[in-house]
């Protein structure tokens, strides 16, 4: 498969046409790689994929002059060098002369732009490389038949890749006894998301987007798709993710470099002397019971965030000391002498126990008692249940006082009843490894949804009720806008660059009002955690910020 290209339409639903009875409906049938041009497939020249069709063509999107798209499944040859399909067209709607456009695949045309006569596509930005070759579904494929004075009954098209490939071998990367688990490409220059698809053939910025993610195991020969660009002087930033640690190189491509259509371009990154990036010290909050694995590290820390469970103490009651940490962007960035404890599973089905190095956290059967103990029993076995406001329910199987509380009046934490007043809840965290990807460390990327989340302002976007808009100002910036009619509510998002990549900071401003009433005027610091094609996530920490559409 090493010269193969494939038009995908993985995960594409099949579609069914009704088409209603109309003097206007004209069918056509459309044959792609046709005997008379097998021969121009047969052998590519060093470099250039050559378009095959294979299972995962399901299904085609094809337009008359820029008018309705048409879904139309497709049948494969034997041979897999040519495909057939067809499509019924409004005639009424449409002059001569007459010309037809085609995007493989389906799912990656987002919409027809008449006005710029232009396909709205989008190349994925999250794509996994197989061996030989290149995600499917990120390889797209277009086609144009030539003007015709009459509608035909049958069309031949030609397709061609409009996505260009690479293959980066990463040279000298050292992660000692810890492997790979993906790699992001991280470009100075628009590579993926969504791009027009224009008349002459040439493709605009749409919302385009800077990180290519690989989900991938391997170093070498990591094959990706990306849009024809020139990227001769531009920086790249590799950073490679292991199970602890995240290697991260700069790169700047030499002149006249460029990503070409079809082709396949090879090149090398040495990763000798990048920037580590190891993750001792950080803990993130544990938000779902997968997080909960056995010998993995732990903190155990009051739900203001201030101070973590720390040494033994057994002066007056048993107990276990407050210590200070750090906190960052929900995150414990510094456990300073927090005491990590290590999951073990316990002695009752469905518990945990808590190791704490030289023991296991232990309750007592009497009294409000937390210490160690050197053996599992029901006084060291802890159900650990989350209710889903950001809290854990750590609590003993046996002893008079079974819940882990944090007491602020005696700055420890203890062992106390249900009952017990002013007793704070605590908070578990998780050690982070390299896997998780740093950005998604912050909050902010757990949600999904375009619009605002900050605290005087929270509106998440509704489909099918809000509105989305988005403008490009004189000086290069996206205005983003959402908006309910119903409510009069309205949102935007001012001074946005386009050309901002992963870890830069910017100055928005954000304006929200419902009617004639502001609700909020005010600018804000933010700094980009994470892009994936137009969609991008723009943090004021802790949980807030802003997801905008550019």
């Amino acid at each position: 498969m090493a010269l193969v290209a494939v038009a995908a339409l993985a995960g594409c639903r099949n579609v069914e046409q009704e088409v209603p009875e109309s003097a206007s409906l004209k069918t056509i049938r459309f044959h792609a790689g046709t005997e008379e041009t097998r021969t121009a497939f047969a052998a590519p020249e060093e470099g250039v994929y050559r378009t095959l069709w294979t299972e995962n063509d399901r299904e085609i999107l094809l337009s008359l002059n820029y008018g309705k798209a048409e879904g139309s499944a497709v049948a494969i040859s034997a041979d897999s060098r040519t495909a057939s399909f067809e499509a019924a067209f409004d005639a009424s709607t449409a002059t001569a002369p007459y010309t037809f456009y085609a995007v493989s695949p389906a799912s990656a045309a987002r919409a027809i732009s008449p006005s710029r006569t232009a396909w709205s596509v989008n190349i994925a930005a999250v794509q996994t490389p197989l061996p030989t070759s290149v995600d499917e579904a990120a390889q797209l494929l277009v086609a144009k038949s030539d003007g015709m004075t009459s509608l035909p009954d049958e069309v031949d098209l030609h397709f061609s890749h409009l996505t260009a490939y690479g293959r980066v071998t990463l040279k000298n990367l050292d992660l000692g006894e810890e492997t790979v688990k993906k790699v992001d490409l991280i470009f100075s220059t628009p590579v993926v998301g969504e791009w027009y698809w224009g008349e002459d053939g040439t493709i605009v910025s749409n919302g385009a987007s800077h990180t290519i993610t690989l989900n991938t195991d391997a170093s070498g020969d990591l094959w990706f798709a990306c849009a024809p660009v020139s990227v001769g002087g531009a920086a790249l930033v590799v950073k490679v993710y292991g199970t602890q640690t995240v290697l991260s190189k700069e790169i700047t491509f030499p002149e006249g470099r460029t990503f070409a259509s079809g082709k396949v371009a090879r090149f090398s990154v040495d990763m000798a002397g990048a920037e580590a990036v190891v993750f001792d010290g950080a803990f993130l909050p544990v938000t779902s019971v997968s997080d909960l694995v056995e010998d993995g590290e732990y903190v155990i820390v009051n739900v203001e965030g201030t101070y973590a469970l720390g040494a033994q103490s057994n002066e007056g009651t048993a107990h276990r000391e407050q210590v200070e940490v750090v906190m960052e962007d929900g995150r414990v960035v510094d456990a300073g002498e927090a005491t990590v404890l290590t999951l073990k599973a316990g002695d009752r089905e469905g518990t945990w126990s808590f190791h704490t190095g030289s023991g296991y956290l232990t309750a007592a059967a009497s009294k409000n008692v937390l210490q160690e103990s050197s053996e599992k029993n029901g006084l060291s076995s802890w159900s650990i249940s989350l209710p889903g406001d950001g809290t854990a329910i750590i609590q003993a199987q046996e002893g008079a006082s079974t819940l882990i509380k944090y007491n602020a009046s005696a700055d420890r934490f203890s062992c106390y009843k249900e009952s017990a007043n002013n007793m704070h809840d605590v908070v578990l965290y998780r050690r982070a490894t390299g896997a998780d990807n740093p950005t998604a460390v912050d909050p902010l990327t757990e949600n999904d949804g375009y619009g605002c989340y900050l605290d005087d302002a929270r509106w998440v976007y509704s489909r099918g009720t809000d509105q989305i808009f988005r403008s490009y100002v004189d000086d290069g910036s996206v205005e983003f806008i959402l908006l309910d009619p119903a409510s009069r509510k309205q949102l935007v998002v001012s001074g946005f660059d386009p050309s901002l990549t992963q870890g830069q900071e910017t100055e928005i401003s954000v304006q929200y009002r419902q009617g004639s009433q502001i609700l909020l005027a005010k600018s804000y610091r933010l700094t980009v955690v994470r892009e994936d094609g137009p969609k991008v996530w723009l943090s004021a920490g802790k949980g807030k910020g802003i997801i905008l559409k550019k």
